[in-house]
């Protein structure tokens, strides 16, 4: 193909990011710095700009509004906020839309031809946003919003991948536009075991922040809520190896390299302290709605799950 052609094709593409918090607004502005037509979301309305703070660099991204569908629609919203966007996403989604979750958590598409009742009770979610049309995403970056700019602490990458495993075209055209905006992309043939793999890692410590308030450094300093966590991580492995998503790293290996990162607040534990509603059902309520379909019990992650729930029923934030 042409050079000319491949650049009309790339100025007629429309991206549509709904949810221009930290890790979308740094999606958009950078989409938007690499000259791509972007249109950003929030629940105040549509952005004209976002500035951008990397290596210590500052910029101002200039985005778009167009009208119709997208070409390509990247959620980023919480998972608590999923269902509030379905009216306001319904007109950006054509059956060609290339529909993009990059939240936390176990996503509504995950088990195929299985609605999982603890993110999406009523199916809405699932007739939204088609499994058919997800490119699943597992983002490996931290940002923060700051002075009303989105700052870059750690861009490492975005994995990105079918749910059924296909490596065909579409996915390699998605690779190439985050590429060229410099998201540092890759692609997974397995996601579901990606998304799984980071769900392991951060289902436990998550909830374990917002019942102690303290940050991850202390934590896993302390014995007993060591213990806790890493008996939900057996079991949270344990349910992964039944659905095709083995763990074989153990607990004490991956907590290791949590403690590198020092004296930090998950995102649960900000929630908490910004009065924000916790993504309980995400991290724990579909792994525990999971585990229930293939028989296995899960003591560890119910007390957790259970603690959690009434602090955030009592706080309003379930």
């Amino acid at each position: 193909m042409p050079l000319s052609t491949i650049w009309l094709i790339r100025e007629l593409m429309k991206i549509a990011v709904i949810g221009a918090g930290a890790i979308g607004g740094w999606v958009a502005a950078k989409l938007a710095l690499a000259h791509e037509q972007v249109m950003a979301l929030t629940s105040r309305g549509y952005l004209e700009q976002i500035d951008i703070i990397e290596n210590a660099s500052r910029q101002t991204a200039r985005l778009s509004r167009f009208s119709g569908a997208a070409d390509v629609l990247v959620i980023a919203v919480k998972a608590t906020s999923l269902r509030n966007i379905v009216t306001g996403a319904k007109p950006l989604i054509s059956p060609a839309t290339t529909i993009v979750p990059m939240m936390n958590g176990v996503p509504w598409w995950f088990i195929e031809g299985v609605r999982l009742k603890s993110v999406d009770p009523s199916g809405e979610i699932a007739s939204t946003f088609p499994s058919s049309q997800v490119t699943g995403c597992v983002v490996h970056a931290s940002c923060s919003r700051s002075g009303g700019a989105v700052l870059v602490k750690h861009a490492d990458k975005l994995i990105i991948g079918k749910p059924n495993g296909e490596l065909g075209e579409d996915l390699a055209h998605l690779h190439a536009l985050f590429d060229r905006a410099g998201l540092r992309a890759e692609t997974s043939d397995n996601i579901r075991s990606a998304i799984w793999y980071k769900l392991w890692g951060n289902a436990t410590i998550n909830p374990m922040s917002a019942l102690t308030r303290a940050t991850c450094d202390r934590i896993l300093s302390d014995p007993e809520c060591r213990s806790w966590m890493l008996e939900g991580m057996s079991e949270l492995a344990s349910a992964g190896a039944a659905i095709g998503c083995p763990i074989s790293e153990s607990g004490a290996d991956r907590m290791a390299v949590t403690e590198r990162l020092g004296a930090f607040k998950t995102s649960m534990l900000q929630d908490v302290e910004a009065g924000r509603p916790l993504e309980l059902e995400a991290l724990l309520g579909a792994p525990r709605e999971i585990a229930r379909a293939h028989q296995l019990e899960t003591p560890a992650l119910d007390r957790l799950y259970a603690l959690t729930k009434l602090l955030a029923d009592g706080l309003g934030l379930h």
